[in-house]
């Protein structure tokens, strides 16, 4: 089964148009009626930086955060003025452009259908109608990450293989990587899919270069003006800060940029591999914990005490309230088993939506070996999203079931040419050791004391009968006794 793509209609438009009109009124919306002030300690990072910027020309002197949010934010305050309302009307277009996104993505995917539910679970879906009026970048950086997978996904002629799409791909990954984490995830991401996604080979690496020259090109002002601070902070003591700390390891307070923080951390990551291992895996598993937990705003002292140091950060924030985690535990994990069940059936029937699926375990995986929170999956819930649309689409053809055991089927089948493959090496290591550790002594006894218990005479009364030699045939080799 595949997703035909159709010709748009004024119906299919309208739709369109509607559903982005709510989006966008949701956004505002709520910007218009959120209490005044910042939610987040990340945000006043953004707002001094920014502030900074506009007095001086540089940021201030400890900050250590990437570039581009507090660039995007001092220019929003030079244009609009430092109130934090026109600001958020920007973050709230630029939410509604990642609907716009989806919509693409889930249709040429999925379908018509799928497009449209896709794009009014994006509208609606309350932690992207409430990251319009929270400053932090993964807003921006959700939107950046999505037009890049959109203009990955369909006909690999036509996605992958043009060399302006490539160029703008490989920009948009270098602005997504100077605002947040995410960006270098998709940096590694779209570097593998471009080098595997057939026609693989030559083309691939041709794909591959001209995403990196264009990454290279757009990324290189920042590293000059890094190379020439000799200030690295930006891209090694983050790294430094969120990497765990393996036992029996003290990290020293980071100098510098930092870099003796990280090699401290890394190699004792390293002299304890099963720790690390066990470490990352239980990260990998947490991202995808509904409840959002290890929220330092959540606690109610925490923000006392930033309000006092600054009077615009809110005390009250409903954001974080146990209702409001409760609430969002429920929703995301009635999301999350509706795309499990979608990306199940889509990754049998439909061509493409590897990179949905494959998209948010890309995203765990690079978090993973530092730590994990509900923020860092943000980037991911469109994927959910989609392949949810997906899910509900069927249901309302009424071919879920028989699509999911098919999936299911198809999944048992793949899992059983794996099993086997496991059970030739287990077969290998078993005979090896029976035959080293087991029949290898006992035979060198044998051979030592001259004795063979297979040339022993035959007991009275014996079942056995010997086999007479004849010419040795095919038919006489399938009959052994």
């Amino acid at each position: 089964m595949t997703a035909r793509l159709e010709r748009s209609t004024r119906s299919e438009w309208t739709w369109v148009i509607l559903l982005l009109g709510l989006a966008l009124a949701l956004r505002v919306g709520f910007v218009f009626f959120e209490q005044p002030g910042f939610y987040f300690e990340d945000s006043l990072d953004y707002d001094h930086a920014a502030r900074a910027f506009l007095e001086t020309g540089h940021f201030y002197a400890k900050y250590y955060r990437f570039p581009l949010y507090p660039l995007v934010m001092a220019a929003s305050y030079r244009m609009f003025g430092t109130g934090l309302t026109p600001f958020r009307i920007i973050q709230a277009l630029f939410g509604t452009a990642t609907c716009l996104c989806v919509w693409v993505l889930g249709r040429r995917l999925f379908g018509v259908r799928a497009g449209l539910l896709a794009l009014l679970g994006m509208a609606v879906f309350p932690v992207q109608v409430v990251l319009a009026g929270i400053e932090y970048p993964v807003l921006l950086g959700t939107f950046l990450i999505w037009g890049v997978l959109t203009l990955l996904a369909g006909d690999p002629a036509e996605a992958v293989h043009r060399t302006a799409r490539l160029i703008l791909i490989g920009a948009g990954v270098a602005i997504s990587a100077m605002l947040f984490e995410g960006g270098w995830v998709l940096a590694l991401f779209i570097c593998l899919w471009s080098y595997f996604r057939p026609p693989a080979g030559r083309v691939g690496r041709r794909s591959v270069g001209i995403v990196a020259l264009s990454f290279v090109v757009v990324m290189s002002p920042w590293l000059y003006v890094m190379s020439e601070s000799g200030d690295y902070r930006q891209l090694i003591l983050r790294p430094g800060l969120h990497l765990p700390s393996a036992p029996g390891v003290e990290p020293p307070l980071w100098e510098g940029s930092g870099e003796n923080l990280l090699v401290s951390k890394l190699s004792g990551l390293a002299r304890n591999p099963w720790w690390t291992v066990r470490y990352a895996w239980g990260e990998f598993i947490h991202f995808w914990n509904p409840y959002p937990d290890r929220l330092t705003s959540a606690d109610e002292a925490f923000r006392e005490k930033l309000h006092e140091s600054d009077a615009r950060m809110t005390v009250d924030n409903s954001l974080v309230s146990d209702r409001s985690r409760w609430l969002y535990a429920a929703g995301f994990g009635a999301l999350l088993v509706a795309a499990l069940i979608g990306g199940l059936v889509a990754l049998r029937a439909v061509p493409g939506s590897g990179l949905v699926t494959a998209w948010p375990v890309m995203l765990a995986a690079c978090y993973a070996p530092f730590f994990t929170q509900m923020r860092y999956r943000i980037p991911a819930d469109p994927a959910f999203i989609l392949l949810g649309a997906f899910a509900a689409d069927l249901t309302l053809k009424t071919s879920l079931w028989r699509e999911l055991l098919a999936s299911l089927k198809a999944l048992w089948e793949g899992w059983k040419r794996i099993a086997e493959k496991i059970a030739a090496v287990q077969t290998l290591i078993l005979l090896f050791l029976l035959f080293v550790a087991g029949m290898g002594p006992i035979s060198l006894l044998m051979r030592c004391f001259r004795r063979d218990p297979m040339q022993s005479p035959k007991a009275p009364g014996s079942f056995w009968a010997v086999r007479e030699r004849t010419r040795e045939r095919m038919e006489e080799c399938l009959k052994q006794f």
